[in-house]
């Protein structure tokens, strides 16, 4: 599945609606989620003002826009993973769900967890080169005619960079490409609540290729990463583990769309913001599956200097 698809139809619908609980979208069921916006809206920014004279990051949550309570649930446990306080604030409800404001507050130990670190031998953070150089070594094929490789020199004038097998592509959401794959991102970027937060390093990396292996032993293949624990949301485990390493170290944000045939988006959170757009495996076998949660716990249990 190449992560650029054509034909695919589009229509308005709120966020999140594949997850809704099946129920009739009426003008009527518009019309009342308003009225109930309108009614609890007040209430609910007052409570975040009460959050940021403790110390929440109100103005930064905010803008981020509110979310079914479900979603945000999953961000929020991303989130006191490295170390963040998190409150939510239900604001309505839509199709039986809470939609709800999350606001968070680093503790100290989000701060050293966010904090730079040096990249392994550089003793520096990457830069974009370190970047375009690692992506080409890890997407670089081999056949017997000779090598295919991604050709840098689309970065600059086009905004990204495909892998020769159209598998992946490194986006620059600073672009001005008009290009979709770039588009997209950068709409994401904009719009949406990531649908995901972790950090990436070394055990983490470590921990991936620890759960590829067993299922390649299981199953003959690397098999399969889900980002929303469901399987809708899923990449092949191989083109992911590579692209951790061709981003680098630090914290990362998946940026997963409701239409299953888009890109999905490994995007660094701190500088250099590079992204590496992920092809979608649509309906992978659900025994060839794990979820990132189960990486972020295996990598718990990897002991420095662990291959």
């Amino acid at each position: 599945m190449s992560y650029e698809q054509t034909g695919t139809r589009h229509s308005y619908q709120p966020k999140r609606v594949a997850t809704m609980r099946a129920s009739a979208i009426t003008p009527a069921s518009h019309e009342a989620f308003r009225q109930e916006w309108d009614a609890n809206f007040d209430t609910a920014l007052q409570k975040a003002r009460e959050l940021r004279k403790k110390g929440f990051l109100v103005e930064e949550s905010l803008q981020r826009g509110a979310l079914m309570e479900s979603k945000a649930k999953s961000l929020a446990e991303s989130l006191k993973q490295r170390g963040c306080e998190v409150e939510l604030v239900p604001v309505a409800k839509w199709a039986g769900e809470n939609v709800v404001f999350l606001i968070y507050k680093p503790t100290e130990k989000a701060k050293e967890t966010t904090e730079p670190k040096a990249t392994a031998g550089t003793g520096k953070e990457p830069t974009p080169q370190d970047i375009i150089d690692a992506f080409v070594k890890n997407f670089t094929y081999n056949y017997p005619s000779g090598s295919a490789t991604p050709d840098p020199i689309k970065l600059p004038t086009e905004g990204y960079v495909p892998d020769p097998k159209h598998l992946v592509a490194l986006v620059d959401p600073t672009s001005s490409s008009n290009v979709p794959t770039v588009d997209k991102l950068r709409t994401a970027i904009k719009t949406m609540q990531p649908t995901v937060l972790f950090e990436n390093s070394t055990k983490f990396r470590v921990a991936a290729n620890r759960l590829r292996a067993q299922l390649k032993k299981k199953h003959g293949d690397s098999g399969y990463v889900t980002f929303d624990g469901k399987g809708d949301k899923t990449v092949d485990l191989d083109v992911f583990i590579k692209s951790l390493r061709s981003l680098g170290d630090g914290p990362m944000l998946i940026f997963a769309s409701p239409n299953r045939f888009d890109p999905i988006y490994l995007v660094r959170e701190r500088p250099p913001h590079l992204a590496i757009a992920m092809a979608p495996y649509i309906e992978p076998p659900p025994d060839k599956i794990v979820k990132i949660s189960d990486i972020e716990k295996e990598a718990a249990n990897v002991k420095v200097g662990a291959k």
